[in-house]
Formats: structure tokens, C-alpha cells, sequence
């Protein structure tokens, strides 16, 4: 009977239950649709991490204009009407203490992301999209403040004493921006009672960085929504300061690598080197015809150049140009990670690696993948377990570089091959399960 109970238990703490913020709409905290945002929750494990807090940003990239983020607002990442009632995390995010033995007991939240515009947009009134009968709503910065809110009002926010501040893609990208704001917010909440503050960006280190034709699509998509839907305010106001008082251009900040040294934060960057959403969406894609007035809901056109589609798929796939072609980008990561004074900041550190993923933290690859026999997992428990006093070298780990001979095999971490499969099944098993939720949701409105 009591272990019946214990796996009844250890069951209820694993499941997060969504929270949607119906009583903040008025305030104007809404989703791209109109509608309430939220966020799922699970309780603390035990008592002694009653007062240790995991909060993560969920990503799914951006829409880049007003028809693009109307589409979006009819699916999950726009609306509330579609998300499941209950969301079980993996890896960083899981409950199962095998999994996830340092933060598994922590109180844990997954904000749900549908703002499109990394939780920072702001804009006043509702967005009329031509020929369309319902308008659009660009309210990021309020979710994020109401998700704090809410957590303050009914979930004993005031309370905590560790807090590790995360977000994943898009979401990562926001742990960039908002990193040193929440830590703020948490530290008013807490009445300076806090005792640690730290940051997990995953994938969230995207490159302002040209396509293989030499073009700039993903930078002009990023640096026009984001300053038009007023997301200014809402990024690291060190680097905005510091970008105004130079003569610089305020929509630097809206890029990590610029960002990243402003960041006050202990920060330990969870990225792959050779990102697999990275070498689709910025180093081969193209422009949406029309953009930024485009007339389709096309989200983004990534993968768009055919002689080295399959290459971008999978390493293995590259010839010997195509590979080297590959690298440059990877190349161009490592050089601009490496150029930022923040690495080497005392408390701060880095797990690079160079699996051919995308978000790999919240996979069952957390605990699987290594990089000279540290796991990410073991990699982070270090860090988080570190005095913030801690040389960034400790806590750093850089990836191998892929062989680029005249035929393969093209990998160099051994523990990326497995890691690579399993990503790509557990992608599609999440994928299945949201468009699964949105059909049931469509049919239900029909």
C-alpha cells in the first residue's frame, strides 16, 4: 500500500497542471488570439526544496509580421484553446529525480509561449490585420508579468530562496533578455530574501548571421518584429543603455551574442555549436515572398536551398564541400561565443557541444550526451552546485569539430549519434501530440 502511494505521489509531482490566467485579461496579459495566457505547475517534491523555484520560457520560434503572427494565433502558440490540461517535462524539466536529479523536486513552472515575440512585445491596442475578421494582440512583456503575479498570489513566490530562471529556443532567447529584470522581480517578491539567482538559456544563442547566399533574412526578420511590436523596453536595458549612448542600433539587443556580456546574472549556456534549427532557419533560408507585408501565414521559410538540403538534414549526408560549407557556420559560432568577455565572467560557464540538435536540455538527451565524459546533466549539477566566485573555466565545455575529409563519417562526439535519433522521435511524438490537441480543438468549434 505505501508504495502504491509513493508512485501515486511521485506520479502527481512529475504531472504539471496548466494554470491559465483568466483574471489577468483585463490587464491586457493575453495571448496573440486575445485570450488568457498560463502556465503549468508542479509542487515542490519535499520540504526541503519547498522554497526552490525552476521557472522556464517555453520557445517555438517567432512570427515575423502581422499575417504571419495571425496564423499563428489559432495554434498553440497563440492561443490558449489547445493546450493540454497537463504537461509532463523532460530532462532539465523532469520530475523523475533519475532523470533529473538536481532540480526534479524543485517547485517547476513551463510558462506557455504565445506571444511570438520571446515574452516582449507590447503594444497597447489590438492589431487589424487586413482582411482578416479577427485582430491580433502583442502582449509578452504582460504575460511574464502576470505569470510573476500570479505566482506571488497563489503560489508562494514570496517564499523562495534558489531560483533558477531557464528558457529553451525562442524561450531561450528570452532567458537572455529577461534574465537580469526577473532577477529583479524575484528579488522585490522575495523582499531581498533570495539567496540564489541563477540562468539557464538553451538554444537560445542564435546568431545574427548571413545565409550561405550571403543574404540577411533571419536578422531583418527579428530586428523588424521585435522593434515594431515596442519589445525595446523589454530586452536587457544594460545593452539598450549601452547601444543609445554609443549611437548604436537599440535592435543589437535583440541577439544574444549581444546581450550576453551585459548580463548580470551567473549564466550557464546549454547550446549546441552546429544547431540544427540554426543551419535551417538562418544559414539556409529564405525571405516569405511579400514579407513584411506577406499575404500567406507562412511562418519563415527555412531550408531553402536544394543543393545542400540533405546535407543541413544530417551531417552524414554532406560531401566533402558541402561539410566544410557546414562548419563555416559552426566556426562562426564558436568565434563569436568565445569573443564574449562574459564566458570568462567568474560564475558563469557554457556546455557547447556539437550534436546536430535543437533544445536538446528538455530530451531524454540531458542525460545522454557528453562532451569528454560530462554529461550535460553532470555539466549543469556543477555549475548550479558552484560558488558564484567559480572560474568560468571550470564550467565550460566546447564541442569537436565535425571531420570534414572526402567521406565520412562526419561525427566526432560518438555519444551525438544515439542522441541524434532520439531527438528526432521524441520531436515527432510532441509534434503529434499538439497537432492531435488542435484538431480535437477545431472540431469541437465546428
Amino acid at each position: 500500500m505505501l508504495s502504491i502511494l509513493a508512485t501515486a505521489a511521485a506520479v502527481a509531482h512529475t504531472t504539471m497542471h496548466l494554470h491559465l490566467m483568466q483574471d489577468k485579461v483585463a490587464s491586457g496579459a493575453v495571448c496573440l488570439d486575445g485570450g488568457p495566457g498560463g502556465f503549468y505547475y508542479s509542487v515542490a517534491g519535499n520540504a526541503n526544496n519547498a522554497n526552490d523555484w525552476q521557472v522556464w520560457l517555453q520557445g517555438g520560434g517567432w512570427c515575423y509580421d502581422d499575417m504571419d503572427c495571425w496564423g499563428r494565433s489559432s495554434t498553440r502558440l497563440g492561443s490558449h484553446k489547445s493546450w493540454a490540461s497537463t504537461e509532463v517535462g523532460k530532462g532539465i524539466m523532469s520530475g523523475n529525480c533519475t532523470d533529473n536529479p538536481e532540480f526534479c523536486n524543485f517547485n517547476r513552472v513551463y510558462i506557455a509561449y504565445c506571444d511570438g515575440t520571446s515574452y516582449s512585445g507590447n503594444i497597447e491596442g489590438p492589431v487589424t490585420v487586413p482582411g482578416k475578421p479577427t485582430p491580433i494582440y502583442y502582449r509578452g512583456r504582460r504575460l511574464l508579468d502576470a505569470v510573476f503575479d500570479t505566482l506571488t498570489e497563489q503560489f508562494g513566490l514570496a517564499s523562495a530562496k534558489r531560483f533558477l530562471f531557464m528558457g529553451s529556443s525562442a524561450g531561450g532567447l528570452g532567458a537572455f533578455m529577461h534574465t537580469d529584470y526577473v532577477h529583479e522581480r524575484v528579488l522585490a517578491i522575495t523582499n531581498g530574501e533570495l539567496e540564489v539567482f541563477k540562468s539557464i538559456p538553451i538554444s537560445g544563442f542564435f546568431l545574427d548571421h548571413v545565409n550561405v547566399a550571403n543574404e540577411h533574412v533571419y536578422g531583418q526578420e527579428i530586428r523588424y518584429q521585435l522593434a515594431r511590436t515596442n519589445s525595446t523596453p523589454s530586452t536587457n536595458g544594460a545593452c539598450v543603455a549601452a547601444m543609445e549612448g554609443a549611437g548604436g542600433n537599440v535592435s543589437d539587443c535583440f541577439f544574444a551574442p549581444n546581450i550576453y556580456n551585459y548580463i548580470q546574472a551567473p549564466t550557464f549556456i546549454l547550446n549546441s555549436a552546429y544547431d540544427s534549427w540554426q543551419t535551417q532557419c538562418i544559414f539556409t533560408p529564405k525571405l516569405v515572398p511579400g514579407w513584411p507585408k506577406q499575404t500567406a501565414t507562412t511562418n519563415g521559410l527555412c531550408n531553402q536551398f536544394p543543393y545542400i538540403a540533405k546535407c543541413q538534414e544530417n551531417p552524414e549526408n554532406c560531401n566533402q564541400t558541402q561539410i566544410v560549407t557546414m562548419m563555416s557556420y559552426m566556426s562562426d559560432f564558436l568565434t563569436t561565443i568565445k569573443s564574449k568577455s562574459a564566458l570568462s565572467r567568474p560564475g558563469n560557464g557554457a556546455f557547447l557541444y556539437s550534436c546536430h540538435t535543437h533544445d536538446t536540455a528538455i530530451t531524454p538527451d540531458f542525460t545522454r550526451f557528453s562532451v569528454n565524459g560530462t554529461t550535460m546533466q553532470q555539466a549543469t549539477s556543477k555549475w548550479w552546485n558552484s560558488p558564484v566566485t567559480t572560474p568560468a573555466a571550470e564550467n565550460t565545455y566546447y564541442p569537436c569539430m565535425y571531420h570534414t575529409g572526402p567521406t565520412g563519417p562526419r561525427i566526432c562526439n560518438p555519444s551525438c549519434t544515439q542522441s541524434e535519433e532520439i531527438e528526432r522521435e521524441f520531436k515527432k511524438e510532441l509534434h503529434q501530440r499538439y497537432h492531435e490537441n488542435e484538431i480535437a480543438y477545431r472540431l469541437s468549434q465546428q
